[in-house]
């Protein structure tokens, strides 16, 4: 389901027998959706109007005509696109973009999502890339908690060590044995070069970490 609080509760729903994992749901009766301003694979900014969304911000006539168009449609402020069947696909905030050195605008939750389906080991991966001529990215694997302090150890959790003994044969321990090993290295830019493949934008490739 997708929604906000300005929308009162949920926009969208995932019906029992109609459904899909890969999105957030379809808009209930009721509830009108439109993407604006859309790039030309139909992403854009998702709005939304009905008697659910609120009528503005009280006693904040500024602020209200900021996030309300001229059609009474409440910018979410989110990134989307409907894809077939009517189902509603989020794609990433739109403050979050990436502006490039060269002007292109480039959405980092899809890549950084790709990536990790790419490489399982990967815990977190962050895009860089404002004002910058190429995208690169920080990484780090997935390590298990230390459940004295809480905190992240230096110990790989058991996906870790799978992904990297079936990319490499080694059995690795620990992230540190991980960081420094080259033939991780080469396994995780493979995964870059897996990712780069499904990136629109010559602007969106990784280039380096």
């Amino acid at each position: 389901m997708y929604g906000l609080s300005e929308t009162t509760g949920s926009t969208t729903i995932s019906f029992p027998d109609k459904f899909s994992l890969a999105h957030a749901g379809e808009q209930i009766d009721g509830s009108h959706i439109k993407i604006a301003d859309q790039d030309e694979k139909g992403q854009g900014e998702i709005r939304v109007a009905g008697r659910h969304v609120m009528m503005g911000y009280l006693k904040n006539e500024e602020a209200t005509r900021d996030c309300i168009d001229e059609f009474g449609y409440f910018k979410t402020g989110d990134q989307g696109r409907i894809d077939k069947g009517g189902y509603l696909k989020i794609t990433g905030r739109i403050k979050e973009l990436i502006i490039t050195a060269g002007g292109e605008n480039v959405a980092p939750v899809p890549i950084e999502d790709n990536f990790k389906e790419n490489c399982p080991a990967c815990s977190n991966i962050m895009l860089l890339g404002e004002n910058r001529r190429f995208m690169s990215a920080l990484i780090t694997f997935k390590v298990d908690i230390d459940m004295t302090t809480g905190l992240p150890s230096l110990n790989l959790t058991p996906d870790s060590k799978k992904w990297i003994k079936a990319e490499t044969g080694l059995d690795l321990k620990t992230s540190e044995e991980a960081c420094s090993n080259q033939k991780v290295k080469e396994a995780i830019m493979k995964s870059v070069n897996s990712t780069n493949a499904l990136s629109v934008s010559k602007a969106a490739h990784m280039k380096k970490f």
